[in-house]
């Protein structure tokens, strides 16, 4: 039996699932077209809402956006007002300053200009002007107009012009838009105009034929009379109406009444040309904006810019003020302060700009503002169109595709859950998926048990084919799993393993007790202290032996029972390899013995070259003294000097053999290779160029394009290149004038006695060297710098550098091509980089060969020291010997040393020590330090040989050797 109004489910004869049929199509689309259309009301009330506040929004975003366009056009108008204005306050001041002040005398590059005009056709000498100034000056001097012909302006005027160039030329080149400053003097009338340009080209611009008309001109312009005490009593800086003509175009000036106390003296000004304005007032401003029009007004209602801002840019086309925006509607928008006021169908912002009497006028049409805000309305119009027809369609679409299908779908769920064959229902595309989707469910979870059982399956062939043995035990500790690797591993079959006590399958006996007591406390709550962690243990084998296991142990909770697995890996292998492991280290040992003995062998040759290098220095001498013994024979001189020649070529063997332990430790000469030389130059300048600008100093490049690269070290010639550049910097540090470096490069042309050679040049401006130093600043030591900055090895180190690459450093005459008014050094060096006979390279100390050389000897072995002192004192040295570092550090404190010959291997303080301290204490000296040794071939003593490319003597050696070794270390 079924409930009445209720059909059993099934497909009808269309082949389609039925429901209840009190539940009908007709019933669901009434019910949600009256839920769509409650829906539906108050989102189309919301859209009218939002288009209404939208278009509020969008009106007063763009009143907002065009009032913040104004404030940054009247910033920046405010800007280039204040510059100008701030400009001639400078000036003014700087000129009623230096009427009451003592002025300098000008410099004489100006008096050295000062020329008399010949004046145009017709007319004579007509006054004074700087036409013959350098070039190099005139951007940093000004142009000086004087009508007196038979007197020259007085160093007054020029220095009054000069400081007047300084301040000028500061602050053009601050801000381009200052197109000129002038001081026209009172009562002796010139004129000071900047920036230069030649006398001819100010007197035809002013549109007179001499100097005299031209001042005429300028004394009559209003920029002068507005500032005569008649006109402007109360002394103020005041505006000119807009100036038209010229080369120039229109401009304005901002000129300032000079007083010396009550005395009128001149006025400064300086020019702004309207293009600026224009320029300043920002083009980019359209932004989201269109048809926006802006003018900027002086004080007189006179336009001195206008412009039209649209969607394309901004447009030069001039545009009248709109019709009714008179001077009323103009006063009130001044006074709203930047908020935008409806005027004569506009939206209209009037700025005043504080510093200049001009006006920023901004306007907006009304027309232009609504069709900015009109297309913000576009997307909510779509919106509502497309709701208005999305529920006329939901009417159409909403029964033949979603009610009917639905129920479809619903049936045949029912239907499916209750018989697994029941066919699919006819239904529309886009719902058959639903209908598979429930074929699908259903026929997952009949393959879902399925795939359960074949899981089961597939665990089970892991376990078996596991290369570690698996161990499963219940709570109790019976087997449950052995799989097949657990079989191989211990000899037991899998049949008698399940079901027997693990302690009796794989556990020594020795160790069960141990194990069942651990069993007991982990079932009665305790702490498992295994689990998780590999463990190294004895296990068992069927045939009674033990042997070596890694075991790792985890619980697993199945169907609410205790399991514990074990995974076993057997160590046998593992433990045999680390025996292996041993006895190779065992001969790594051994290696590491004769490592020692090798250092050994090192401490041996180091004893070995004391006594070797005594014997063979005291053989040496014994030589020399044979023929200076008195009362002897020839022969006897003779038979005495065989002897010593013995012994020495004896030792002198002996060395040989100690010697061919320590080639590894000897130095080898420094690689040469082509350099380009340009690069160098342009490497320090860069590496310098942060601390130039720092110190305000210019460098002037003139690198000769193509040079040819010298073959050279690099790096030799690059220090060489910046210390000049370093040396010029310090030279500019104390210079209060403009400071210059100038670095040329260039290829001198070949003689027929030698090879062509490239050159550098570095000049500067500062105060230069005096001639009776011009050979001596290349001494070691000597310096003309202050205390602390310089040491006076610079240009000695240099200049033995560049001999010993065949070329020359020296130091040039002043000349007018080559030098700035400072020191001007020249680096010549020849392609090859080789030294020919007419520049052998000299040696660094060439002040010294007048004088004898200190030497300093330190060795702990005495009869070493006192060799090494006999050596030196026959070849004209003074010689000081001490038995220890600390002594070598006391004697530098009271004495003077010019090189330092030092032992390598001492006690308490060895030679790297020693070295350390002279580098702190006495840094000239640790370039000058010459280390003896015998002991190169141990690592410590190469690796600080290396490391510091100290020079280095080995032992033993000759007379000869040690002479030539410290020859080179005083050069």
């Amino acid at each position: 039996m079924q409930p009445a109004g209720t059909a059993e489910p099934g497909p009808d004869d269309t082949g389609r699932y039925r429901v209840a049929p009190e539940v009908s199509a007709g019933n669901l689309v009434q019910r949600y077209r009256r839920q769509l259309w409650i829906i539906a009301t108050p989102l189309f009330l919301l859209l009218l809402v939002l288009s209404l506040w939208q278009a509020f929004q969008a009106r007063g975003a763009v009143v907002a956006e065009l009032e913040r366009q104004a404030t940054q056009q009247h910033a920046a108008l405010q800007t280039l007002a204040r510059v100008a204005s701030d400009h001639v306050a400078d000036l003014r001041l700087l000129t009623e300053r230096e009427l009451v002040t003592p002025l300098q005398a000008p410099d004489r590059a100006l008096r050295d200009a000062l020329r008399v005009r010949g004046g145009t056709a017709g007319h004579g000498a007509d006054g004074y002007a700087l036409d013959d100034l350098p070039p190099l000056l005139h951007a940093g001097s000004a142009q000086l107009l004087w009508p007196q012909a038979g007197a020259p302006p007085p160093d007054a005027a020029l220095a009054q012009m000069q400081s007047l160039s300084r301040t000028t030329e500061l602050a053009h080149s601050r801000h381009a838009d200052l197109a000129a400053s002038s001081f026209l003097a009172w009562p002796e009338r010139w004129l000071a105009r900047y920036p230069w340009v030649p006398s001819q080209s100010l007197v035809d611009g002013l549109r007179a034929g001499t100097v005299a008309q031209a001042l005429d001109i300028a004394y009559a312009h209003p920029a002068f009379s507005g500032g005569r005490p008649e006109a402007n009593g109360n002394q103020h800086a005041y505006w000119t109406p807009v100036q038209r003509g010229g080369d120039e175009g229109p401009r304005v000036i901002h000129a300032a009444p000079v007083y010396d106390g009550e005395d009128f003296r001149g006025v400064v000004s300086t020019e702004v040309r309207l293009s600026s304005i224009a320029r300043v007032a920002p083009a980019q401003l359209v932004g989201t904006l269109k048809e926006v029009y802006w003018w900027v007004l002086n004080d007189q209602g006179e336009v001195l810019a206008e412009r039209m801002a649209t969607e394309a840019g901004p447009s030069t086309a001039p545009r009248p003020l709109p019709n009714g925006l008179d001077k009323a509607a103009l006063a009130e928008a001044q006074r709203s302060a930047g908020r935008a006021v409806a005027a004569a169908g506009h939206r209209v912002i009037a700025l005043d700009v504080a510093d200049a009497p001009w006006t920023l006028v901004l306007a907006l049409g009304d027309g232009a503002l609504m069709a900015q805000v009109l297309p913000g309305l576009l997307p909510f119009t779509l919106i509502a169109l497309a709701l208005l027809g999305m529920f006329l369609q939901a009417q159409s679409l909403l029964r033949r595709r979603v009610i009917e299908p639905a129920l479809g779908v619903m049936g045949y769920l029912h239907a499916k859950s209750q018989d697994p064959y029941a066919p699919e229902p006819e239904l529309p595309p886009r719902w058959r998926p639903w209908a598979r989707v429930v074929t699908r469910t259903f026929d997952e979870q009949r393959a879902a048990r399925a795939a359960e059982r074949r899981s089961e399956a597939f665990k089970s062939a892991i376990v078996d084919h596991a290369l570690a043995a698996m161990v499963a035990t219940d709570a109790q500790g019976r087997i449950v799993e052995f799989n097949p690797a657990a079989v191989a591993m211990f000899g037991v079959s899998r049949e008698a393993a399940l079901g027997r006590p693990v302690s009796q399958v794989i556990i020594p006996p020795r160790y069960r007790e141990a194990h069942d007591a651990g069993m007991r406390r982990i079932a009665s709550g305790g702490p498992a202290r295994i689990l998780g962690k590999r463990v190294e243990m004895q296990a068992l084998r069927a045939d009674g032996s033990e042997f070596p296991v890694e075991m790792l142990l985890w619980r697993a909770d199945v169907s609410g029972e205790v399991h514990f697995t074990a995974s076993l890996v057997d160590l046998s292998e593992r433990r045999e390899a680390a025996l292996e492991i041993e006895r190779q280290r065992e001969a790594l040992r051994q290696s590491e013995k004769l490592s020692a003995m090798g250092s050994l062998l090192a401490g041996v040759a180091h004893e070995l070259n004391n006594p070797l290098a005594i014997v063979l220095g005291r053989a040496s001498l014994l030589e020399e003294k044979c023929e200076q013994l008195p009362g002897l024979s020839p022969d006897q001189q003779a038979g005495l000097r065989s002897d010593a020649q013995r012994i020495r070529e004896a030792a002198d063997r002996c060395g040989r053999i100690v010697r061919t332990f320590l080639n590894m430790a000897r130095s080898r000469p420094t690689q040469r290779q082509p350099v380009a030389f340009n690069e160098l130059v342009q490497a320090a300048a860069e590496m310098l160029a942060y601390t130039w600008r720092s110190h305000g100093i210019v460098l002037e490049l003139d690198l000769a394009a193509s040079l040819p690269k010298v073959m050279a070290d690099g790096d030799q010639i690059g220090q060489v290149v910046l210390n000049l550049l370093v040396n010029a910097q310090q030279a500019l540090s104390s210079s209060s004038g403009p400071r210059r470096v100038r670095a040329s490069t260039g290829v001198e042309r070949p003689r027929a006695d030698r090879e062509p050679r490239v050159w550098l040049r570095v000049a500067d401006s500062g105060p230069g060297i005096a001639p009776e130093l011009a050979e001596k600043i290349f001494e070691p030591f000597f310096t003309t710098k202050a205390e602390g900055i310089g040491t006076g090895l610079g240009l000695a180190v240099s200049r033995s550098l560049a001999r010993e690459h065949g070329g020359n450093l020296s130091l040039e005459p002043p000349s007018p091509q080559s030098s700035l008014g400072g020191a001007c050094f020249r680096l010549s060096l020849p392609l090859s980089g080789e030294a020919g006979p007419e520049t052998e390279a000299t040696a660094l100390d060439e002040g010294a060969s007048a004088r004898r050389s200190r030497v300093l000897v330190v060795d702990d072995e005495t009869e070493v020291a006192e060799l090494i002192r006999d050596m030196l004192e026959s070849a004209g040295h003074d010689v000081a010997v001490a038995e220890s570092g600390a002594v070598a550090l006391e004697l530098l404190d009271t004495a003077r040393f010019d090189a330092i010959v030092s032992d390598l291997r001492m006690p308490d303080m060895d030679g790297a020590a020693l070295r350390r301290e002279i580098q702190r204490l006495h840094p000239a000296l640790a370039a000058r330090l010459m280390f003896i040794t015998g002991d190169t071939l141990s690592p410590g003593a190469r690796d600080f040989l290396d490391a510091t490319a100290c020079p280095r003597l080995d032992k033993p050696f000759g007379k000869a050797d040690l002479l030539t070794a410290v020859s080179a270390l005083l050069a």
